[in-house]
């Protein structure tokens, strides 16, 4: 096996057309452009440091260079700790992802939403708000976070200002997503939680939420009643084009998978909110065959069936009606 040869075509696939490969490559590693076109060429190998060092640089594993490790899959991971640092490398990772997808003019974004995609949340500032600290309060036991209630807690204004950026990088990317019914739960589940272990100090905070979550799924309506991005803030559609399928199977877990021709990632969620993600092969000739499978089992709702639509976010907003009066009459 030629694994230069393989290394190149490895890393040609993975940036956009547009950009001069040897120039990436000579500024990845501190080289010359001819000394690049030499290595882009085949007349002087990579060394290892230089190999290791473009896999960071164009996020490729190691393990990418030899197919024959069919059973043996590394991911990237975010190095999340109890501290709200890591949780603003969380962002920043996030951002950089959708960055390299929306680089590509043929960029696609499959999301099989066991909860509420990661995006939503970012369009509503008091979801969004209330999400971070459910995130770094209860699964990152962020120590300052513990003892104070949602309205005293103050976030870095650095995870304030990376909204925008991801919600802008997510409107421009061509999306198909998957939800299930209970693919609001999980938010609701958590918004009670806090409400009946007294982290609100206001009932009007957690209303506040409630209809901030309401406006998320009229979101979803709008997107998918038209078959494009909405953005809720500004009240108005892209042209970037949307698809929503139901699921009456269990997702089982958050599953994204990016491709852009031959480039293709997955993204496994884990941890709650976090993900790992791979580049190999064949573990996402996987889950590409995975989703395929769970769409052509699935009743796709935009632009289409609009019974079905209509009854389906009807019942989503019948959820968040029935903990809001709970709310109310306790």
């Amino acid at each position: 096996m030629n694994y230069q040869s393989s290394f190149i075509q490895i890393v040609k696939n993975t940036i956009p057309p547009n950009l001069h490969l040897a120039e990436e490559v000579s500024s990845a590693l501190g080289i010359s452009i001819d000394s690049a076109y030499r290595r882009l060429r085949g007349e002087t190998d990579f060394t290892l440091n230089e190999t290791v060092n473009l896999c960071k640089h164009f996020s490729i594993p190691l393990e990418a260079l030899n197919a024959e490790m069919e059973d043996v899959v590394s991911f990237r991971i975010n190095n999340i700790l109890g501290n709200s640092d890591s949780f603003e490398q969380y962002l920043q990772s996030l951002d950089r992802d959708l960055a390299w997808l929306a680089r590509f003019d043929d960029s696609m974004l499959y999301y099989a939403a066991e909860d509420l995609p990661v995006f939503y949340h970012f369009f509503f500032p008091r979801l969004a708000r209330f999400k971070m600290i459910y995130w770094t309060k209860s699964i990152l036991n962020v120590p300052a976070f513990q003892r104070a209630r949602v309205e005293e807690m103050q976030l870095p204004e650095a995870w304030l200002d990376s909204l925008s950026d991801i919600t802008r990088k997510y409107q421009s990317i061509h999306t198909t997503e998957i939800w299930n019914e209970d693919t609001i739960k999980s938010t609701l589940q958590q918004i009670r939680f806090y409400w009946e272990a007294g982290f609100f100090r206001d009932v009007s905070t957690l209303m506040d939420i409630l209809e901030d979550l309401t406006g998320v799924i009229e979101m979803a309506f709008c997107q998918a009643e038209t078959g494009k991005k909405y953005n809720p803030a500004k009240e108005t559609f892209s042209e970037t084009p949307f698809s929503l399928y139901i699921s009456d199977l269990m997702i089982g877990n958050n599953h994204v998978f990016m491709s852009s021709g031959a480039r293709t990632s997955s993204y496994i969620g884990y941890g709650s909110f976090n993900y790992m993600r791979t580049s190999n092969v064949i573990f996402n000739r996987q889950i590409s065959g995975w989703l395929e499978n769970l769409i052509a089992k699935s009743t796709l709702i935009s632009r289409v069936a609009e019974k079905q639509r209509n009854q389906f976010f009807k019942q989503a907003l019948k959820r968040v009606v029935e903990l809001r009066e709970a709310i109310a009459a306790d």
